[in-house]
């Protein structure tokens, strides 16, 4: 059963993280709202299936709660602009940490949070 698990949640994983780029690197495909905030609530998704897909078998609850406190973290990392951090921000590998801090990446955050536990939830009802 974890093993099964563990290849739907990286299945997921594999589906959205392309189209959580897409609204980055193709926006005029998207209607303003998700071009604007999809993003950043599927990098929160991203992130939750990431956890699940690490650990299969806590419950949902905590994996929400962690997954909401690593966005924070990384959101709250962008306040910090030393010029090294800005370099590295501005690499390939930058777009996992952002650019500049916004209230409205946190409630993105919270609403991805909520979607992710939601399907999760319903996922592992089917399964």
């Amino acid at each position: 059963m974890v093993a099964k698990r563990r290849w739907i949640y990286f299945l997921i994983i594999l589906l959205n993280i392309p189209l959580g780029l897409a609204t980055r690197w193709a926006p005029q495909y998207f209607p303003d709202l998700i071009r604007i905030y999809g993003g950043d609530v599927l990098s929160a998704t991203c992130i939750f299936f990431g956890i699940r897909f690490l650990y299969p078998v806590t419950p949902l609850w905590k994996i929400s709660i962690s997954n909401y406190l690593v966005c924070i973290l990384i959101e709250v990392q962008q306040l910090y602009q030393a010029d090294w951090a800005v370099r590295l921000r501005n690499t390939p590998a930058g777009i996992l940490l952002g650019h500049g801090f916004l209230w409205s990446d946190c409630v993105c955050y919270a609403a991805g949070t909520l979607i992710a536990f939601s399907f999760a939830w319903l996922l592992e009802k089917i399964i």
